[in-house]
């Protein structure tokens, strides 16, 4: 860890913030996850996050310090150095900073922050006013201190809008962001099409997916997904609620528990009789049971089983008794 905080920049400088170790952290501990700590959960100086402990599940280092940066004797700083190896000044034993500048400005190679060494020239020859040490504005291989020949390119082919001679960036893609065989970075043609003939939505030129479905979701004979036509019945002329266009269920009933024929399941219509025509006491509508007679016991001439009407005489006038009906009674 500590070798990677001696770590030097090149003559072209990159941002620490940018540098990472083997580990995945930069100068300043963060990771390249966004976080401070790896996805195991460690920071920079192997302290996990939650225990405060290191792998080897000690609460200090090898230097002392725990997870707060605070030494075992209670101090930030130990012989004039942190637990990182800085001193108060951010330079560690051997002069260098975070960054991996010298006390002077400059790393080990000889190129300050802006990449110039000590004689004011970097890497590719240059001045800080732009002048090559061949008196020209331009290098050998004819890029400037920008690092652009006179046709505008730099040292890769591109120019400063990022473009090459061809109109692709360094991606790949043109100015208006397709690439040489006409798809953009999500993989759709100018038509809005992927590879395979679908657009962003899923749909083929024919308005199907890969499914086959249009985008209310019915196919080519006009069927869902779960079986039902554009009017909502399945092939057997149910809907969703299991009943047909009629409102009959796959037993025969409607929502009021009564078939085509107006009976319900235990065989009763609406005004309660039965399909022979008797209510639950066993009468008809005109109130007479299956043999003829009425709850009284009496036809539909007014005479009981025996013969005899209401005023207890038969048909030729006499009662019980042999007697003979009275005029006038």
């Amino acid at each position: 860890m500590v070798q990677f905080f001696k770590r030097l920049f090149s003559s072209r400088p990159v941002p620490p913030q940018d540098q990472y170790d083997e580990r995945g952290f930069n100068v300043y501990g963060d990771h390249r996850n966004g976080t401070k700590y790896d996805d195991e959960g460690y920071d920079i100086r192997g302290f996990h996050h939650e225990t405060g402990k290191t792998r080897q599940r000690k609460y200090y280092d090898e230097n002392g310090f725990d997870a707060k940066g605070v030494h075992q004797s209670g101090k930030k700083y130990v012989n004039g150095y942190d637990c990182f190896g800085y001193d108060a000044l951010g330079f560690n034993k051997e002069g260098y900073n975070r960054q991996g500048f010298y006390k002077d400005g400059f790393n080990k190679d000889g190129y300050d922050e802006d990449g110039f060494n000590r004689q004011g020239i970097n890497e590719f020859g240059f001045n800080r006013e732009g002048v090559h040490k061949n008196g020209t504005l331009y290098d050998t291989k004819g890029f400037n201190a920008s690092g652009f020949n006179k046709d505008g390119l730099d040292r890769q082919g591109y120019n400063r809008g990022g473009f090459n001679k061809e109109g692709y960036d360094r991606q790949g893609y043109d100015e208006t962001g397709f690439n040489k065989k006409g798809y953009d970075k999500e993989g759709y043609n100018r038509s809005g099409f992927d590879k395979e003939g679908y657009d962003r939505y899923g749909f083929n030129k024919d308005g199907y997916d890969s499914e086959g479905y249009d985008r209310r979701g019915f196919n080519k004979k006009g069927i869902d997904r779960e079986g039902f036509n554009e009017q909502g019945f399945d092939k057997y002329g149910f809907n969703r609620t299991g009943k047909t266009a009629q409102g009959y269920d796959k037993d025969g009933y409607d929502e009021d528990g009564f078939n085509k024929e107006g009976f319900n399941r235990q065989g009763w219509n609406r005004e309660g009789y039965n399909k022979e025509g008797f209510n639950a006491a066993g009468y008809n509508e005109a109130g007479y049971d299956r043999f003829g007679y009425d709850e009284d016991g009496y036809d539909k001439d007014g005479l009981d089983k025996e013969g005899f009407d209401r005023a207890g005489y038969d048909r030729q006038g006499y009662n019980r008794f042999g007697e003979r009906k009275q005029d006038g009674v």
